[in-house]
């Protein structure tokens, strides 16, 4: 698989393949152009299917109904075991209202009980009756390096996703995240990223940054935003030192920081601004932080294909796609993760009926605050409910967004 013209083709098509895939975001797209577009799309999928065929068959579709209008397909599956066991993304199913199905992409189709939960992974364990299919091969457990491509697996025989290692497995829960120290400007505009803001007794402080400055590198990685500052920061850990590159009055610097443990208090982001440009009409997770260990990538995967097996080159298993976090991050519970995941209990579903939902403060968010992820106790009679006013929300968001886009223009 790792031929020349293969990784040739890769870079070459990759981002037409994912231009392809997202459609309604190219409508000025000519036809000359779409035509390219799809033909250059064709040969990419075609060139990496054979890595991903395997895993085609480890990958099920989860349908049940979630909103009471009715059974749908809301989540990819990974078969592991002896081929009558699944795990998929908790927080699509949590809210099943009657039975959960298993169906295959040869068309084999299982009923499915919750056996037990990974809360802090958002994972389902689910056991099936009425069908088998092929576990996944949980031999391989090395994790794929940064720069390495991955291919989400789908039931048919087309991938899910494609796309490349960003960061290395690492923590996205509060307490394990790296902080900085600084409050920075959204609206800079040219090279850098500047600081508005700078903590007292922060990393940053302690090593001279201040208000005004620009930041130019962070661990030797250029950053021009928001969202590439985050990035760069995401591969650190709390009690690392990381090279700070900047400018002030003109004249370049670089200092030493050390990262400390991430405090509410201070948010190194204005929150609300970075949301609305991550976001940029994607369909996110529901949950898509706070998790142990995950491989972070730029696959273009959509919320209801998560849950399924992502592979390397090789067709070897890497790793569960669980979430699409933003139109720029999906992230990966790699396979090492998940090996040792499955060495202990989970909890019963009836136990794990608290669902992470983002809610502001008691009085209300200050301007910049970030909000805090709380866990709210979901009666059974009310989670459907709660379920379907999340979506018709996210909905009417992304409306009001668009109308308000084509005003501005």
């Amino acid at each position: 698989m790792k031929t020349g013209s293969f990784v040739l083709l890769l870079q070459a098509s990759l981002l037409a393949g994912a231009h392809a895939q997202r459609g309604p975001e190219v409508p000025l797209m000519r036809p000359e152009e779409a035509e390219a577009v799809q033909r250059q799309t064709i040969e990419f999928f075609d060139a990496i299917r054979p890595a991903s065929q395997r895993a085609v068959a480890s990958t099920v579709w989860i349908w049940t109904d979630t909103t009471g209008r009715g059974k749908k397909p809301v989540i990819y599956g990974t078969v592991i075991g002896d081929g009558t066991e699944v795990i998929t993304k908790w927080s699509e199913i949590a809210m099943a209202r009657g039975p959960i199905l298993v169906v295959g992409g040869d068309g084999k189709t299982a009923t499915a009980t919750v056996k037990g939960v990974y809360q802090d992974e958002d994972l389902a364990l689910l056991s099936l009756k009425g069908a088998r299919y092929r576990p996944v091969d949980l031999a391989h457990v090395e994790a794929p390096k940064l720069g390495s491509f991955v291919i989400a697996a789908s039931p048919d025989d087309t991938p899910a996703s494609v796309g490349v290692v960003a960061v290395e497995a690492r923590s996205l829960r509060e307490k394990d995240q790296a902080f900085l120290g600084v409050r920075l400007d959204p609206d800079h505009q040219g090279t850098g990223v500047r600081i508005l803001g700078v903590e007292e007794a922060s990393g940053a402080e302690e090593a001279g940054l201040a208000e005004g400055d620009v930041i130019l590198s962070v661990g030797g990685r250029e950053v021009n935003s928001l969202i590439e500052m985050r990035t760069a920061l995401s591969g650190f850990g709390p009690g690392q030192r990381v090279a700070i590159r900047y400018q002030r009055d003109g004249a370049q610097a670089e200092a030493e920081a050390e990262l400390k443990e991430k405090t509410e208090s201070f948010p190194q982001f204005p929150n609300a601004r970075l949301r609305q440009m991550e976001r940029m009409g994607t369909s996110l997770s529901l949950v898509r932080d706070g998790f142990p260990s995950v491989i972070q990538t730029d696959m273009q995967l959509e919320r209801d294909h998560c849950g399924g097996p992502v592979v390397d080159l090789d067709g070897r298993f890497v790793g569960v796609s669980i979430a699409r976090a933003d139109r720029t991050r999906s992230f990966i519970i790699p396979t090492a993760a998940i090996v040792k995941l499955l060495e202990t209990e989970p909890v019963a579903p009836e136990l794990a009926v608290r669902q992470r939902v983002v809610l502001p403060p008691p009085g209300g968010a200050p301007p910049g605050a970030m909000p805090r992820q709380r866990s709210v106790p979901v009666q059974p009679g009310q989670a459907e409910a709660l379920r379907r006013h999340l979506e018709d929300m996210e909905r009417l968001m992304e409306r009001m967004r668009r109308e308000m886009e084509g005003i501005g223009e």
